[in-house]
């Protein structure tokens, strides 16, 4: 007998979304929140550290994320190590995710070489599992099956479920909209369904507390 899966509401921010309140946000019913930490070998997102902050005083769930610029094996390495030394010492529930969606004129093998030893270097770095995020497209025509290992975030817009003709058996996050509406947010935001496949250790998805806190 299959195990049901439990699903928690989500959305994902940077500096983009501006000042949150995320008491608001979660009294508006989100109980997971990606945040943006870093983006090449030495960006910061500006607001990166007042939404950990503030999403840690609302008790949400947090997981980290980085937009990944390399075009090189070895510039892969170094931005795997920026975002361990960035999120080091901060307290997370979710893996931490590879955003890589701009490649330039990179190969297919080129990619998948670059996003291979970005994540091998993250999960040694961290000591944590990670996971990828991508877009249904690139999921299907970009990626291959050796990053099926990693639970993958898909983002797929204005449809019921997600559509998984991919290497990947099924999803483990969905960005479901870009034009999101939650309170405490200004503009539009990410929304997302998270499940437990997202989290650094599963289980206890929908507890409200941090119990599962890794350093």
């Amino acid at each position: 007998m299959m195990r049901e899966r439990r699903e928690i509401e989500g959305i994902d921010v940077s500096h983009w979304e501006g000042d949150i309140d995320f008491r608001e946000v979660k009294r508006d019913g989100i109980r997971f929140v990606y945040i943006k930490s870093s983006e090449g070998d030495t960006y910061i997102d500006p607001d990166f550290e007042r939404n950990y902050r503030e999403a840690r005083k609302a008790r949400l769930k947090i997981g980290f994320y980085h937009y990944v610029t390399a075009r090189t094996v070895e510039a892969a390495r170094n931005e795997a190590r920026h975002f361990a030394e960035v999120i080091q010492g901060k307290r997370y529930q979710g893996r931490p995710v590879m955003d890589f969606e701009s490649f330039g004129s990179l190969s297919k093998e080129q990619i998948n070489e670059i996003s291979l030893v970005f994540l091998q270097e993250v999960r040694e770095a961290t000591g944590k599992p990670v996971a990828i995020y991508s877009d249904a497209n690139n999921a299907k025509n970009t990626f291959d099956v050796r990053l099926s290992v990693y639970p993958l975030w898909i983002a797929q817009y204005g449809i019921s479920h997600p559509e998984m003709q991919n290497h990947w058996r099924q999803w483990s996050g969905w960005q479901y909209t870009d034009r999101g509406r939650v309170r405490g947010i200004s503009g539009t935001v990410d929304r997302d369904v998270f499940t437990e496949e997202m989290l650094v250790f599963r289980g206890a998805v929908m507890k409200d507390k941090n119990e599962e806190d890794c350093d």
